[in-house]
């Protein structure tokens, strides 16, 4: 006899039956003793106690080999290890070391460039004779090879760096550069040629200083944060590789103190200095934004014209309170001192942009322009008692 069955998408009755439920017999067979051959087989064997032996071993091989692998990262007490050989200092402050980076922020035409030659120059300059001053800027004197890649301007401007440094280093020559300076604009290349010059550049000439002007045209997009990540730490790698230091020029964000992108941020947080210059009527600050080591003193410099290309040109620190804003309205409307929120208020009206008078507020008292108690929350001129 044939039997037929029709499936409606429900249960089948042949296919998908209920499990055979047990039994009383099938349950006190469960619970019986187990027999010699299942109490034999719960014993490991020769074979897989061996195994054990052997895969512990190799584990134990593997940890060995990472922690040797590991001990070049590893920190030790009983190394003793060099001093930072100073590549740029100011009077006794090292600024920039071998084998680290630093950068320079600034705002838009604050003189960045002229900063780099500045320093630059006071490194080559032939010593100075007796009765010489010694140092036009207040930089260190110290003969090093110097390799300089400017992304930004045309290869006519570059020459007129280099006609700064000779002045600056007393080089009397109209035909050739500073023997101790590689000069390459680069500004027609793209960014990753940028840095593959800088890499070829860096092991065929092996200097001691690298400048980079600016380090965000090395890449094409400052806020991509991979690659920016990636850029410092190829820096990073060729300051340690070839023990020099490199100095990167790099914009500051609008009407703010901090590097542009992610690029200036990581830069900021790796780099051994952070020197940040801004304008004050016709002279240029710099000031210590952030040190690994014990911080310069603020300075300022100016363009002077001995040569068509202008020269920086030490000089004294502007008196910024008689400029700066902040204290003209502290002093003007409010006799020195005003809760900071009426004040930003009132700079707002000002300037046009509440974020721009904050940031002009917190400039004011970085510099000690003002002061802020933060439990009273008021904003005091430091020289109104």
């Amino acid at each position: 006899m044939y039997y037929t069955a029709h499936y409606d998408g429900g249960r089948s009755p042949i296919m998908d039956r209920d499990p055979v439920q047990p039994t009383a017999a099938t349950e006190s067979s469960a619970t019986e003793q187990p027999s010699v051959a299942a109490s034999a087989s719960s014993q490991p064997s020769a074979t897989t106690l061996a195994y054990e032996k052997y895969r512990q071993a190799e584990e134990q091989g593997l940890r060995e080999m990472t922690l040797e692998y590991l001990s070049q990262y590893e920190v030790s007490l009983d190394r003793s290890l060099p001093e930072p050989k100073p590549v740029i200092a100011r009077q006794g402050a090292i600024i920039g070391s071998e084998g680290n980076l630093s950068v320079i922020v600034g705002e838009a035409k604050s003189k960045k460039s002229f900063l780099c030659t500045a320093l630059v120059g006071d490194l080559l300059r032939i010593p100075p004779e007796e009765g010489d001053t010694g140092p036009k800027n207040g930089f260190n004197l110290r003969a090093v090879k110097t390799l300089w890649l400017d992304t930004e301007q045309s290869e006519l401007h570059v020459r007129k760096i280099a006609r700064r440094l000779a002045y600056l280093t007393e080089w009397h020559s109209e035909e050739q550069i500073h023997p101790l300076v590689k000069l390459y604009a680069l500004r027609e290349e793209p960014p990753k040629e940028r840095m593959k010059i800088l890499r070829q550049a860096i092991d065929a000439y092996r200097p001691k200083l690298v400048v980079v002007d600016g380090i965000a045209d090395l890449q094409h997009n400052t806020n991509d944060l991979e690659e920016s990540e990636r850029i410092v730490t190829e820096l990073m790698a060729l300051s340690s590789a070839y023990n020099c230091h490199i100095l990167s020029v790099l914009h500051a964000n609008p009407n703010s103190d901090k590097a542009r992108g992610h690029l200036g941020s990581a830069l900021q947080r790796k780099a051994e200095t952070v020197l940040f210059v801004h304008r004050v009527g016709e002279q240029s600050v710099v000031e210590p934004q952030f040190c690994r080591n014990e911080p310069f003193d603020r300075f300022s410099f100016i363009i002077e014209n001995p040569i068509d290309e202008g020269i920086p040109t030490a000089c004294d620190l502007p008196n910024e309170e008689a400029r700066n804003e902040v204290v003209t309205v502290l002093k003007e409307l409010y006799g020195g001192c005003i809760e900071r929120e009426v004040l930003t208020r009132k700079l707002t009206e000002r300037i046009g942009s509440d974020n721009t008078a904050r940031v002009h507020i917190t400039r004011a008292v970085k510099r000690g322009l003002v002061s802020y108690d933060p439990e009273s929350k008021l904003v005091r001129v430091c020289s109104v008692q």
